[in-house]
């Protein structure tokens, strides 16, 4: 398993778009001018690692004795770079950004749950 941090341009085919076109997500993400607000002009950005997210990501850990996993699970925040961002209108682009933890074939299923 893998855990890594995202920030994606929130466009109409974007995974999340459905979500937010049957009003299950209220806001299409963030403006990214309010965000560099937030930073001070930073192009990075904290975010938090949700609880049980990092309780998965350790009950992982354990079973296989990955010490970057478990490291990460440590984690409460965690940067999020916006870097490759810098080209885009601030005042018109929306992102959404956040962590995740990616399966590779052999993974244990505790994700599925």
């Amino acid at each position: 398993m893998k855990f890594s941090t995202y920030a994606e341009v929130f466009t109409p085919d974007h995974p999340l778009w459905k979500a937010y076109q049957d009003g299950l997500k209220k806001t299409p993400g963030h403006l990214l001018r309010d965000v560099l607000r937030e930073t001070g002009g930073r192009y990075e950005v904290m975010t938090e690692v949700p609880r049980r997210l990092r309780e998965k990501m350790l009950q992982v850990a354990d079973l296989g004795a990955d010490s970057e996993l478990a490291a990460a699970a440590n984690a409460t925040w965690v940067p999020v770079s916006l870097e490759h961002l810098r080209g885009h209108d601030p005042d018109t682009t929306r992102i959404v950004y956040g962590c995740r933890v990616d399966s590779e074939p052999g993974d244990p299923k505790v994700f599925d749950s």
